[in-house]
């Protein structure tokens, strides 16, 4: 059999098996099909004769060989990102402006982390956020008053390019003795009584309505609230109920403050895309920004897809 050397590519492979705990995932992560993956692992796992985890659990448990290559690729790959940003320095220079604009209430909790790395891995590149939540910010780059922005659809825009983030659950929430709680799936029919407490957006940035209640004709009661824990509050209190990412839900969640139950059969899911200046695009420091922000979010946020 021709050897077979670990190369980084196998490395993040592995790692994305380990964060995600699921072949499935990990493909999608890789942008591989699920067999491609497999025959990945299966070669190294028979070039070292060893296996690498146990396939009949969930999540996967790594054998010890498999967890010796998962510190491996903790050393190697983040030492592998670092000397191409030392390049790309040294290519296009290290100064710079990223204005971040988000359309989006809950972007900013998994934002801080990309924002933070992008502070010590470019030190004098100027981080700004523009102030408030904004209904247009691709108009804010088209006017040089943003950078970079989150977007939740594509609007084909002369000189703005699009790219993706990720794929998310929204998930409709109750308080645990609400009579709704007791209903695994909602249908649009669930909402027509009850008053539906969201952020202050217009109708069309809520994919509750856009996408479920409004083509059945449903405009239930509404409430709003800026703040993702005072919407959590007024569920508990039972003042209503609400849709919400699965990601920002989970913490109270956990705590048993509310309960969280499917929206349709098929799930309510929503996307979120970068949007950049197309003249911007070849900028690393923006480039790097965006490759942080994905790599993060899949390792911190649950039950995130890939977006094509």
């Amino acid at each position: 059999m021709k050897p077979i050397f670990l190369e980084l590519r196998h490395l993040k492979t592995l790692l994305a098996l380990k964060e995600t705990g699921s072949v499935s995932l990990a493909a999608k992560r890789v942008y591989l099909t699920q067999s491609a993956l497999s025959h990945q692992l299966k070669l190294i796992e028979e070039q070292y004769g060893l296996p690498l985890f146990e396939r009949k659990t969930q999540p996967l448990r790594f054998t010890p060989a498999g967890e010796r290559l998962i510190q491996l690729a903790n050393e190697i790959l983040p030492k592998v990102v670092e000397a191409e940003r030392d390049l790309a320095r040294v290519k296009q220079g290290e100064a710079g402006e990223l204005r971040i604009a988000v359309e989006c209430h809950t972007c900013f909790d998994w934002l801080m982390p990309a924002m933070d790395s992008l502070r010590q891995h470019w030190t004098l590149v100027e981080l700004d956020i523009v102030s408030g939540f904004h209904t247009d910010p691709v108009g804010l780059l088209l006017t040089h008053r943003a950078d970079w922005a989150v977007v939740s659809e594509i609007e084909e825009t002369s000189g703005i390019i699009h790219k993706p983030l990720f794929s998310y659950e929204m998930v409709g929430l109750c308080a645990k003795d609400h009579p709704l709680a007791s209903k695994i799936v909602w249908e649009p029919e669930d909402f027509i009584d009850q008053t539906l407490i969201t952020y202050p957006v217009p109708d069309d940035m809520l994919d509750l309505l856009r996408k479920v209640l409004h083509p059945k004709g449903i405009n239930p009661t509404r409430r709003t609230s800026e703040l993702t824990i005072a919407i959590i509050q007024l569920v508990a209190s039972k003042r209503g109920v609400a849709a919400l990412p699965f990601w920002a839900a989970k913490p109270y969640l956990d705590r048993g403050y509310i309960v969280a139950r499917k929206i349709t059969k098929k799930g309510l899911y929503s996307n979120l895309y970068a949007a950049i200046r197309e003249i911007d695009s070849n900028i690393a420091f923006i480039d790097d920004f965006y490759q942080t922000v994905k790599s993060q979010s899949f390792s911190t946020l649950p039950d995130l897809l890939v977006l094509e």
